[in-house]
This record gives structure tokens, sequence and C-alpha cells, in this order.
């Protein structure tokens, strides 16, 4: 039996119902997340413990929204994911918030592009407006 793909979530706080929203969707469809809210030990190394599970993650999802500066981990969590991701398609905007969808090469050869993304497009079919 496989394991279930892992999707680490990188969004502003302001962004936080928004991604917790696309968490739980994509655990509805399978998939294991990564979100702060969820998995992190404010005990631990913040820095080490992001780029653990950013390396560790086979897809990397950046919600960010259009118009804003970037903080400083959004920026550190990007940096992260490009050292070991890349992008997947073009931006999907949710909401009036762009969602970058990034993986790991070595899952383009065992799971198709577009079953991440129909999970994001019937979450947004499904959910209410923000």
């Amino acid at each position: 039996m496989s394991r279930p793909f892992t999707a680490f979530i990188s969004y502003p706080r302001a962004l936080e119902r928004v991604a917790s929203e696309i968490a739980d969707r994509l655990r509805i469809d399978g998939y294991d997340t990564w979100i702060d809210v969820n998995n992190f030990d404010k005990q631990a190394d913040a820095h080490a413990q992001l780029k653990r599970a950013i390396e560790g993650c086979d897809y990397f999802l950046s919600v960010t929204p259009t118009i804003g500066e970037q903080s400083y981990w959004i920026r550190f969590e990007n940096a992260i994911a490009a050292q070991t991701c890349t992008v997947l398609a073009d931006p999907y905007f949710f909401r009036g918030n762009r969602l970058e969808v990034w993986r790991k090469a070595e899952v383009a050869a065992e799971h198709l592009d577009t079953v991440i993304l129909a999970s994001l497009r019937r979450m947004e079919e499904t959910s209410t407006p923000a």
C-alpha cells in the first residue's frame, strides 16, 4: 500500500481560514497536510522545523494575496521550496488570492498533476465564499 501524498501549505496569517479550508479539502481527498496551525511545535526551532517539513513534502502550496508584501516566513518557506520543488502549473486563483502549487520532481512519475488541482477546484465549487 502506498503512502498518501503530503502537502505543505504556506500562507500569511490573514489567509488562515482559506489555508485551513484547503488543508481540509486535501485531507478529504486523501492527502496528508502540513499546516502550522495543526503541526507546528512552538518548542522546536522554527527554521529547522519548517525546512524539514518542506523538504519532506510531495507538494508545496503557496497561498498569497494578490496584493501585499510577503512576510519574512512566507519568503523563507518559498526559498526552501524553490530548492526542492518545481512549479506545477500557472497560479490558480481562489477567492481573489493567488495559489501556487509546486511539487517534487519524483512525484510526476507516480501521480497525475491534475489530481491535486481537481481537489482544489472541488473545494471551490463546494465551499462558501469568505
